[in-house]
C-alpha cells in the first residue's frame, strides 16, 4: 500500500533484520508476515476512486496486486537513510530512517514523509554484518 495513494491508518512493523541483505537493500522487504486474525497493517481508500486487491498464494509465496479504476498521476518509492547497524549491550541492530517519497511524472521529488524510524534486532549471526555498516559504540 506504500506504493499507492491509499492512506495507511495502522502499520507494525516487524524485524528489519531477519537475514542479510542479498543484493541491493530494499527497505522493508524482510520481516513481513501474514497471521490470520492479527492486525498488523490497516489502510483506507481517501481517493475519488475504486481499488481492487488481488492476493493469492504461489507455493510457499504470498502473492499481490493493487488496481486501480483509473491512472494515477503520481508514484511512490521507498529510500532509507543512514543506514547501518549497532551493537547495543549483547544485541546487535539495524538502525536507519524509511521515507516514502510521492514523485511527480517527470520523478520529482514533490513529498517526503517518515514512515519507519527503524531499529530492528538482527535475528541472523552478526559475523554476517558488513563491518562498514557497524557502528562504533561505547556500549
Amino acid at each position: 500500500m506504500l506504493h499507492t495513494p491509499l492512506t495507511v491508518t495502522e502499520f507494525h512493523t516487524h524485524s528489519d533484520a531477519l537475514a542479510p541483505d542479498s543484493g541491493a537493500r530494499k527497505p522493508l522487504a524482510n520481516g513481513t508476515s501474514v497471521s490470520y486474525n492479527s492486525v498488523d497493517y490497516r489502510f483506507k481508500n481517501n481517493t475519488d476512486q475504486p481499488f481492487q486487491l488481488l492476493l493469492w498464494c504461489d507455493g510457499d509465496d504470498l502473492c499481490g496486486e493493487i488496481r486501480a479504476a483509473h491512472a494515477i498521476d503520481v508514484s511512490y518509492r521507498l529510500t532509507e537513510e543512514g543506514h547501518h547497524f549497532a551493537k547495543e549491550g549483547e544485541k546487535y541492530y539495524r538502525i536507519s530512517k524509511i521515507y516514502r517519497e510521492t514523485l511527480d511524472a517527470g520523478g520529482q521529488v514533490l513529498q517526503k514523509d517518515l514512515i519507519v524510524d527503524n531499529h530492528s534486532e538482527v535475528f541472523f549471526d552478526p559475523a554476517l554484518i558488513p563491518p562498514e555498516l557497524l557502528a562504533q559504540s561505547d556500549s
